[in-house]
């Protein structure tokens, strides 16, 4: 990677959302700004502050065929968690490739700190893909699945 393409990340937003972390006895905050985002966790047994960031490429040419952060189509993660197909161990698929999905309708669950969190389609249409796997971990604005 060039001089060019790296990004300095400003360890100043970083620095805010650990303190605010620690002032409001937060375990997980996380921050979108365009292509930048952050989020900040704190282990709950040592204590630590972890910091995890990711920024997309400036250049539209270098994205990566698979990223539909900005897809009109995407439903995205509104939290840091982990994903759920199904409502419970065993059971069907809330939905499937292929199936028909209303405005409304609850496509999986996010998991966070111990609360099921329904995500509920804000697109009428059919299911393109899936772009999770049931238990994965997700991000913040994190594409889940697309529908078409």
């Amino acid at each position: 990677m060039s001089d060019k393409t790296k990004k300095s990340i400003d360890k100043k937003p970083i620095k805010e959302l650990a303190k605010l972390l620690d002032d409001l006895n937060l375990t997980e905050i996380s921050y979108s700004e365009g292509s930048f985002s952050v989020s900040v966790s704190k282990a709950a047994r040592a204590q630590n502050t972890i910091v995890s960031s990711s920024a997309s490429s400036i250049e539209a040419d270098e994205k990566d065929a698979d990223d539909y952060s900005n897809d009109p189509r995407a439903i995205k993660s509104p939290m840091v968690g982990t994903v759920y197909l199904q409502p419970e161990p065993g059971a069907n698929k809330f939905v499937n490739v292929g199936d028909q999905v209303k405005s409304g309708q609850t496509l999986l669950i996010v998991e966070a700190m111990k609360t099921m969190n329904p995500i509920e389609s804000s697109l009428q249409g059919k299911v393109l893909e899936l772009l999770v796997e049931n238990e994965q971990a997700v991000e913040f604005g994190q594409p889940l699945m697309l529908i078409g």
